[in-house]
């Protein structure tokens, strides 16, 4: 079944982009080409090829390989917040040093700093765990400078209720778009949404195709005859 699901995410989120570029660039052609790989190997899941208005080849990578991982870490936080062990860690906190203070004859240490260090603990522990999830999110968005575009984008499979009162998923759209990274979202009643458009990057030598395996197929379809005659 998760395959058969990723493949939905797919197909919706192909055809929404397709249907984007031909649309903001006025296209007649647009090649579309799925799990392609760069030269040096790594695996995107969609590559958009086509001429823009200045006849130049331009590129836009998706990736919906974190799909599942992404849209599982928001989804949870949105529904329950940080785990509960933090509240184990202030109990835990409290009882240790309340037995230890029960030696000393001070009320302070006694009664007021178990409740003191036990607060400490569990705000630690909270910061702790939320740098964790932020650092995971930021991790698998490193993995989309692998696949280097004149505009990259992330499709994740969840509703776009999710970013609604959920701060760790207003981090990771924050994070997108200082990356330049465009974001889709595709819903159970295969609604795509739009949350965020990507930046367009200029390739400082040449085109970002040069960085892929099909650079040559998709060349020669791209530019036809002219092309055959550069080479």
């Amino acid at each position: 079944m998760p395959a058969q699901k990723d493949s939905n995410i797919n197909d919706y989120a192909f055809d929404y982009l397709r249907s984007f570029y031909m649309q903001r660039f006025g296209l007649k052609k647009i090649l579309i080409d799925k799990a392609e790989k760069t030269k040096h190997g790594y695996a995107l899941d969609g590559l958009f090829s086509f001429n823009n208005q200045q006849e130049e080849v331009f590129i836009a990578s998706l990736n919906t390989t974190h799909s599942a991982v992404i849209a599982q870490i928001l989804t949870r936080y949105r529904k329950k917040g940080l785990s509960k062990i933090r509240y184990a860690t202030f109990f835990l906190v409290l009882i240790l040093t309340f037995c230890i203070g029960w030696n000393f004859t001070h009320w302070s240490i006694r009664f007021v700093l178990p409740v003191l260090l036990a607060a400490t603990a569990f705000i630690t522990h909270t910061l702790l765990e939320e740098r964790h999830l932020k650092k995971k999110i930021a991790s698998l968005l490193d993995d989309l400078k692998r696949a280097p575009a004149d505009e990259q984008w992330i499709g994740l499979s969840l509703s776009s209720l999710t970013f609604r009162n959920n701060l760790l998923a207003q981090y990771f759209l924050a994070t997108c778009k200082q990356r330049g990274i465009g974001v889709i979202t595709v819903g159970k009643r295969a609604k795509v949404v739009m949350l965020q458009e990507p930046k367009t990057v200029t390739c400082r030598r040449g085109d970002f195709l040069s960085h892929y395996s099909a650079e040559v197929r998709i060349r020669k379809a791209l530019l036809g005859d002219s092309y055959l005659r550069v080479a």
